[in-house]
């Protein structure tokens, strides 16, 4: 075996602080934990360019498995069937009752943290402007389903909000 290469590294204050954590939580040697740094970078540093905040919202909801990724072909094609079916009000009371476990899956959390939670299901962008929040649809078929959730939420989590519509938006604002 031949012997290891030494490297030497200059760490500002930020990165000793959290050397000194992963030292003390991993219970592993600085060399150790230098090597796998670098291997886990080298592994992932494609996500830099994705907002570290969805992307561990993504592995949250996904990784439980209480979520799925559905193509937005077969999403709509599924919302067409639903408006077409003869049984199809009994999928709109389902998702009532379901928008109502929602609120209270989300409550004590404010206003904000529900509509990027529920941007990270890609029902919407999300767009925070002064005084209020527009979801920006990503088909006018998903805008039942969403407004329908909406008001639901708002209503079961207390908060007093005007929803508005547009053609391919959702504004809302504040009472």
């Amino acid at each position: 075996m031949r012997n290891p290469v030494r490297v030497t590294i200059a760490l500002d204050d930020e990165s000793v602080k959290i050397f000194e954590e992963l030292k003390k939580e991993l219970g592993l040697s600085q060399s150790e934990i230098i090597r796998r740094v670098i291997k886990f970078y080298r592994d992932y540093k494609f996500l830099e360019k994705f907002d570290r905040e969805k992307v561990s919202t993504y592995i949250e909801m996904l990784g439980e498995g209480e979520h799925v990724v559905l193509d937005i072909d077969h999403w709509i094609s599924l919302l067409e069937f639903i408006e077409s079916h003869p049984s199809g009000e009994d999928f709109w009371k389902l998702h009532r009752e379901i928008a109502k476990a929602h609120a209270e899956e989300f409550s004590g959390k404010d206003l904000e943290y529900v509509l990027r939670r529920l941007e990270a299901c890609n029902f919407f962008r999300l767009q925070v402007k002064k005084n209020e929040f527009v979801l920006l649809l990503n088909h006018e078929r998903t805008k039942k389903f969403v407004k329908m959730l909406m008001e639901v939420l708002l209503e079961k989590m207390g908060f007093d909000c005007e929803i508005r519509e547009d053609l391919m938006k959702l504004r809302i604002t504040k009472a």
